[in-house]
């Protein structure tokens, strides 16, 4: 996939052997692009005697999924929705802007809604995350 500029971006496995995987670029990614990736994973999966059922490629869509370090990196700046692993102040889930901290490491900058309620940084390490997407905003 590198040779196509591509990057593996997830994968998921799924009941009835369905195989789904994630393509992404920095310049984004084509129908043609999951379909060429499509075939050589076909071949590849064929001589590598890689079981499944059905094969499904496509890009991380506007709501993606943020695992590595890497997504993370590539999206500071943006909304991001985060569930912690375990509550604090009886809370798991945040939403706010992804910040990196200086030295290393994320924060999100979270604006609670209500009257007389200020921003405040959430640090956290990628460990204590359940889960993190970004939050979509399309533009029509």
């Amino acid at each position: 996939m590198a040779s196509l500029g591509l990057e593996l971006a997830d994968t998921e496995r799924e009941q009835g052997g369905l195989l789904r995987i994630m393509i992404d670029s920095p310049n984004g990614v084509t129908v043609d692009d999951c379909e060429k990736v499509s075939h050589q994973l076909t071949h590849l999966f064929t001589v590598e005697e890689v079981s499944y059922e059905r094969l499904e490629v496509s890009s991380p869509g506007v709501d993606r999924f943020l695992r590595r370090a890497v997504d993370f990196e590539r999206f500071v700046g943006e909304e991001v929705s985060l569930k912690l692993k375990k509550a604090l102040n009886n809370q798991k889930q945040f939403k706010g802007i992804l910040e990196k901290k200086e030295g290393g490491g994320f924060a999100l900058l979270v604006q609670p809604e209500g009257k007389n309620t200020e921003a405040y940084l959430l640090e956290f390490e990628l460990t204590d995350l359940a889960a993190a997407r970004l939050v979509p905003h399309l533009k029509f």
